[in-house]
């Protein structure tokens, strides 16, 4: 059997074109599938008004809502395309979620700011809590070593200094004076 060449040229020209008004078209939602524990779920995330830039990734959003929401104890996106996932749509709003957030006031407790911060006793009682105080404890090391650079420097250069001029010395009175 032979085909028309007229039927399947207006095939691939419909073919052609669709990818072209597929990806032409600007995305108004990103879907993701979710699967929580303690309790047990699994939904079909989708963020509405999804726009590239946002103060958090996609994913991140989905799975922060998405616990919080039913009171999860763990969510990660599941593996494979959102059609596999037989989870309940929830909706999730981009733009609330990336709003600027209100400035916070500054504490009221300038007496405890006054003291020097002492070693906090016992493990991190949060993930914030334990990078705050590895940021801080690298923040002093590298200090630490830029002195210690500092003064290594000095030292080596004083002995370099001191080096030149008993050679000079030397060289100058004809090697009376090594």
């Amino acid at each position: 059997m032979e085909r028309s060449s007229g039927s399947s040229s207006l095939l691939w020209a419909v073919l052609g074109c669709a990818p072209a008004w597929a990806f032409g078209a600007d995305a108004a939602a990103q879907e993701f599938c979710v699967a929580c524990t303690e309790p047990s779920a699994q939904y079909r995330c989708v963020i509405e008004g999804a726009q590239p830039h946002g103060g958090q990734p996609l994913q991140m959003l989905c799975i922060t809502a998405m616990a919080k929401e039913g009171g999860h104890a763990t969510c990660s996106i599941k593996r494979g395309t959102v059609f596999d996932c037989n989870g309940a749509v929830k909706r999730v709003p981009w733009v609330a979620l990336n709003a600027p957030q209100p400035p916070q006031p500054p504490p009221a407790a300038p007496a405890q700011k006054s003291e020097p911060a002492a070693a906090p006793e016992g493990p991190p009682q949060t993930v914030v809590e334990m990078a705050k105080r590895a940021n801080e404890q690298t923040a002093e090391q590298m200090k630490k070593a830029g002195e210690n650079m500092k003064e290594g420097a000095k030292s080596v250069g004083d002995k370099i200094g001191t080096a030149t001029k008993k050679t000079w010395d030397c060289m100058i009175s004809f090697f009376t004076r090594c």
